[in-house]
C-alpha cells in the first residue's frame, strides 16, 4: 500500500506559498474601504450596487464608475481565499500528523515468525510481492555462445550497454525480468530488454535501451518500433522507460542512475 505522506506533505507546501502570496495581496489591498457589491441583472446586463452603512439595500453604481469597484471585490475575493487557505493548511496539517499508513504493515511485521506462518497479510509484504512478481515462467531467448556479458548477479546479457543498465539495476535492487516477451497490436509478439518494478508503487514499467542511434538504418527501424509502443499505450515515464546512445554518445552511468532514482525507486 502506498504511503501518500510525501504528496500530502508537497500539497500542504503549495498551501503554505499560496498563504504568502495571499497575505501579500490582502496587504496591498488593506486601504481598501469595508464595502460590500451587491448584483443584479436587468435585461441582460449586470448591475451593481454598493452596500454600506449608509446604503444598506445598495447604491446604483453607473458603468462609468464600474472600474472603481475591481478593487473592492478584488478585496472580497482574496478575504475569502484567505479564509479557505487557512482552513485547508489546519485540516491537512492534523491529518497528516494522524496519517501513518505504514501501521497496518507494521501489524504484521511486528509479529514473530512463527505467527507470521500461520496468518496471510492483508497486504503482501514487499518480499512477497517481488517473490511473486518474479514467478513468471517466460522462455527466453538464446544468446550466442560468444556473448559474455554477465551481470553481478549472474544475468546473462546481449551488450555492454545492457550489462551497464542490469548491474545497476542490481546495485540499487530493482526486480527485473530480461527480454520477457509481450504482444503489441501490430505486429504481435515482442521482447523489451527489460521489465522493471518499482516496489515502492508496485509499479510495472518496460524498459527500451536503443544504441547505434546514428545509423540511420536502426534508427528508421526503431522510431516505428517506438510508435508502436505509443500506439499499444506505452508512454515514457508513465509505463515506458527509453534510454539512447550512439557511436559519438556512448552510454552514461551517471544518465542510468538518474533514471533509476526518478522511476523505479
Amino acid at each position: 500500500m502506498e504511503n501518500y505522506n510525501k504528496l500530502l506533505e508537497k500539497q500542504l507546501n503549495e498551501l503554505n506559498k499560496l498563504i504568502l502570496i495571499s497575505n501579500k495581496n490582502l496587504m496591498k489591498l488593506k486601504d481598501v474601504p469595508e464595502k460590500r457589491i451587491r448584483l443584479g441583472k436587468r435585461n441582460g446586463y449586470y448591475q451593481y450596487y454598493l452596500v454600506d452603512e449608509n446604503f444598506p439595500n445598495g447604491k446604483y453604481v453607473k458603468t462609468s464608475e464600474i472600474k472603481s469597484l475591481k478593487a473592492l471585490a478584488q478585496k472580497e475575493y482574496e478575504l475569502k481565499i484567505n479564509k479557505e487557505l487557512y482552513m485547508l493548511q489546519r485540516k491537512l496539517e492534523s491529518f497528516i500528523k494522524r496519517y501513518h499508513v505504514n501501521d497496518i504493515k507494521d501489524i504484521y511485521d511486528k509479529m514473530s515468525e512463527g505467527r507470521k506462518r500461520l496468518v496471510t497479510p492483508i497486504i503482501e509484504t514487499d518480499e512477497m510481492f517481488i517473490e511473486n512478481w518474479l514467478d513468471d515462467d517466460y522462455e527466453s531467448m538464446p544468446i550466442s555462445d560468444e556473448i559474455k556479458f554477465y551481470s553481478n548477479n549472474g544475468t546473462r546479457v546481449r551488450s555492454k550497454s545492457e550489462l551497464i543498465i542490469v548491474n545497476m539495476l542490481e546495485q540499487y535492487e530493482v526486480p527485473y525480468k530480461y527480454e520477457k516477451p509481450i504482444t503489441l497490436k501490430g505486429v504481435g509478439k515482442i521482447r523489451p530488454d527489460l521489465h522493471c518494478l518499482n516496489v515502492r508503487v508496485r509499479k510495472e514499467m518496460i524498459w527500451e535501451h536503443f544504441g547505434m542511434m546514428d545509423n540511420e538504418m536502426y534508427a528508421n527501424k526503431n522510431i516505428s518500433k517506438i510508435n508502436l509502443y505509443q500506439e499499444n499505450g506505452y508512454i515514457t515515464g508513465k509505463n515506458m522507460i527509453m534510454s539512447f546512445e550512439s557511436s559519438k554518445n556512448p552510454l552514461n552511468p551517471r544518465d542510468i542512475k538518474r533514471i533509476i532514482e526518478e522511476y523505479l525507486l
